[in-house]
């Protein structure tokens, strides 16, 4: 009888098990099987045009950006973007007709706290939330894009994350709605590295996981720009940072901690790198002091900020000195006084492993357009990723674990939502699956 009580709940344990698991692969069952996408800045067509840019090493391409009317509340394409607009989604699939093109709507740099404000009017109004979503859906089946990104950078109130929930779900049932009579559109969110704010008026300021998960395709973090301003040379998108918090690593396991899919999880890499003047030119490692962020570049059009084409042309300089720290996952250079911090071929392969090996659904370039004329830091994302990649998120067994570096050394970590202090590992992230085998356990034998 005891072995036929103990077959009975062993059974009933597998059976539990299997429904958790079957839940938390729910959310991919509809989506892509991997995500090589790339942001297409719209002000760089001068120098980059669509007609450069190399298809195939893309599955999705990103038209960035148009931005809120501050009248209206809608998204409204500036005269001088619509000839390129029209055409973006068409020109691209001449090369890759498989390739799948989203149209981003996205605060406004140059507007700043003015944009913000104009998202979180919208998002808080249900009129406007309204004529924003019919807006932005008219204008992506209008300009034959294939799906929608949200890129509010950043929420800053935690109003601002409720009503961000409210306009995803109401975004998803429009979607959902009108695809009984017409194709299906794709629902991006471009997010903060982490689910958690830093540096804000306010510490109370989380994502709201759970309502986005359920209502877009996939999240996608923007995993670089950690040390904008700093009076010390440091990392723009290191993937360990013992030191702190800001680095991929934290924010992506901040993401799938918090309840985000790992299938619905695509980390951002940098095509850029930033730039300081040092102050001693021999004192020229990380953390040395600084006097000025670095001159202004033709393709950022802002100092401190380089492309990784204009890079490549400065580390041809004989005085040029390339370093790359295996610690950290990171790549700097300095040349005289000039010290910059960037993404090198070697750190994009050590970023695609750590997302292979975490078993996100992909990554993404930031901005594409500058990468250099050979595809270089675009073609090396691609390629690591396809010798990787071996099937879908939901076959187990089918995926390349990658190389080390995977993990930062084992040491204690702050908590998600603390402040920005002490050492960082990946910490264990507890899934459904898992959760529920635990606390079935719990109920059979107590």
């Amino acid at each position: 009888m005891y072995q036929s009580s103990l077959s009975c709940l062993l059974f009933y344990l597998l059976m539990i098990s299997t429904f958790l698991r079957l839940e938390c692969l729910q959310h991919c069952d509809t989506g892509p099987h991997q995500v090589r996408a790339g942001y297409w800045f719209s002000q760089d067509d001068h120098y980059s045009p669509v007609s450069s840019i190399n298809a195939s090493l893309y599955t999705h391409l990103y038209y960035y950006s148009l931005s809120l009317d501050d009248a209206s509340a809608v998204a409204v394409p500036r005269p001088d973007q619509l000839p390129i607009l029209n055409t973006f989604s068409s020109t691209i699939k001449l090369s890759n007709p498989s390739l799948k093109t989203l149209l981003s709507i996205a605060t406004d740099d140059r507007k700043n706290s003015a944009s913000n404000a104009a998202f979180s009017a919208m998002a808080a109004d249900p009129d406007l939330r309204a004529s924003f979503i019919s807006s932005a859906l008219a204008l992506a089946r209008e300009n034959e894009f294939d799906g929608l990104d949200l890129a509010w950078q950043f929420p800053s109130l935690p109003s601002d994350m409720t009503n961000l929930g409210i306009l995803l779900a109401e975004w998803r049932a429009r979607i959902s709605k009108e695809a009984q009579n017409s194709s299906s559109v794709l629902l991006t969110v471009t997010v903060y590295f982490s689910n958690h704010l830093f540096e804000q008026s306010t510490d109370d300021l989380d994502y709201p996981v759970d309502v986005i998960s359920e209502n877009v395709d996939w999240v996608n973090a923007l995993c670089f720009g950690y040390h904008k301003n700093s009076n010390a040379t440091t990392n723009n998108a290191a993937l360990f940072d013992k030191a702190s918090h800001f680095s991929t690593s934290y924010g992506i396991t901040s993401w799938l901690d918090a309840g985000i899919p790992p299938c619905k999880l695509v980390m951002g890499i940098p095509a850029y790198g930033r730039s300081w003047f040092l102050k001693n030119k021999v004192k020229n490692e990380p953390g040395a002091p600084v006097v000025a962020t670095g001159p202004r570049q033709k393709m950022s059009n802002q100092t401190g900020m380089m492309a990784y084409s204009e890079i490549e042309e400065l580390l041809k300089d004989p005085s040029s000195e390339f370093i790359y720290d295996n610690q950290t996952v990171i790549s700097y250079f300095h040349s005289g006084g000039l010290w910059v911090s960037f993404d090198s071929p070697e750190v994009v392969e050590c970023k695609i492993k750590f997302a292979r090996h975490n078993r996100l659904l992909g990554y993404f370039l930031w901005p594409i357009s500058f990468d250099d004329l050979h595809h270089t830091i675009s073609r090396q994302a691609s390629d690591v990723w396809l010798r990787n990649y071996k099937s879908s998120y939901k076959d187990d067994d089918g995926l390349e674990q990658a190389e080390s570096p995977l993990e930062a050394p084992q040491e204690d970590a702050p908590t998600p939502s603390a402040a920005p202090s002490g050492s960082q590992h990946r910490l264990p992230m507890i899934n459904n699956y898992q959760l529920g085998l635990y606390l079935s356990l719990c109920f059979l034998f107590t």
